[in-house]
């Protein structure tokens, strides 16, 4: 899994889950790719973890 910054509200279309803007949400590589697909890519922003 990995953090996504939602940037836009959306709705799940598999579950009815409702993203808010302005929150992290895990999800998988390939469902976040679903969802720029089925929306676009302005809707999440990768937030990558830095371990030091």
């Amino acid at each position: 899994m990995v953090k996504f910054l939602v940037n836009k509200d959306f709705k799940d279309i598999h579950t009815g889950d409702l993203y808010k803007k302005g929150k992290t949400y895990d999800f998988t590589i390939k469902r976040a790719n679903e969802i720029e697909k089925n929306l676009d890519s302005s809707f999440l922003m990768r937030k990558d973890d830095k371990k030091k």
